[in-house]
């Protein structure tokens, strides 16, 4: 019988961690696995998270479950990385967006969640190394990210995806232009560009046709670039967000590439660059990211592999 170590953040996502953990942990006993190879973590921070998986998975555990949203799952997917990665990770969704899972086709509902960790299949997928960070979803650099930077934990709790609008007119009103420059395996180039999206699957934000060529197995990341950008264009561009055709609008930039370096050839004091990797703050510009081909095992459905 496998060996099973359950991450958990109770900070992250909504509803009560404690009564989801209960649940599982009964779940997993009435299918058979010994309460003595099942391991219970609630973490204290993302770092925390990270550390517990690597060593869990030094320590040969062979399933690592998390219960959390995108940030949790990419600093246990770093850690399982870090740790060998041996160990396969286990997804019960519990996110405020889910994008991750949902790129994945795993179940949302949590009693689904809970056979796919039974019943479902290992499949490989990519992760990106980001300085010396991971992203398994997507980064974003400059209208996305800075409206996202004053949201706290508790209003993505409360609201939901409705707590990003508070700053989107103001930043969107402020206009600001970021000058890159961007050097990928066999090009170099400068840019102006209003933002920078960067997604490993074909998923963001939870519309999971946003780039129907994309898979998260691929060895590629998708970059898109917006050159220009007006408040009254929001409607305009969420029609081929949602199906899968924004890179069509004249303004938008696209491309793929296996590794990419990003600086700042401009900008002033206050305008340095900071990104956001798998929606939480990251690292300031520059940085330089590449992706690892089939990083590690992620339970999914049988037909979805």
């Amino acid at each position: 019988m496998k060996t099973v170590a359950v991450l958990y953040n109770p900070e992250s996502g909504s509803g009560d961690k404690q009564s989801l953990v209960s649940e599982l942990n009964a779940y997993l006993l009435s299918q058979g696995f010994l309460s003595e190879d099942i391991s219970l973590i609630g973490t204290e921070s993302g770092q925390h998270a990270f550390e517990m998986a690597k060593y869990a998975t030094m320590a040969g555990i062979d399933l690592i479950i998390t219960m959390g949203g995108d940030g949790t799952i990419n600093k246990i997917a770093a850690g399982i990385y870090e740790g060998g990665a041996s160990a396969c990770l286990g997804i019960i969704p519990s996110g405020t967006v889910n994008n991750f899972a949902k790129a994945l086709n795993l179940p949302l509902n949590r009693q689904e969640a809970m056979r796919n960790l039974v019943e479902g299949e290992e499949r490989r997928i990519d992760l990106a190394k980001v300085n010396d960070d991971y992203m398994v979803s997507s980064l974003t650099l400059g209208i996305l990210a800075d409206i996202a930077v004053d949201v706290s934990q508790e209003e993505k709790r409360q609201f939901g995806p409705l707590a990003f609008l508070k700053n989107a007119y103001k930043i969107i009103r402020r206009n600001r232009n970021y000058y890159l420059n961007l050097v990928t395996n066999d090009a170099e180039r400068q840019i102006k560009t209003k933002f920078l999206l960067i997604t490993m699957t074909g998923s963001v934000a939870g519309q999971v046709h946003f780039d129907r060529g994309a898979r998260p197995d691929d060895g590629l990341m998708s970059v898109y670039l917006l050159s220009d950008f007006r408040f009254w264009q929001v409607l305009r561009y969420l029609p081929s967000f949602v199906k899968g055709n924004f890179a069509k609008h004249q303004e938008v930039q696209h491309f793929r590439t296996s590794e990419l370096s990003i600086s700042q050839y401009k900008h002033r004091k206050s305008q340095k660059a900071r990104t956001r990797v798998d929606g939480d703050k990251s690292q300031y510009l520059p940085i330089h990211v590449a992706v690892h081909p089939g990083a590690i095992k992620v339970m999914v459905p049988k037909d979805e592999s």
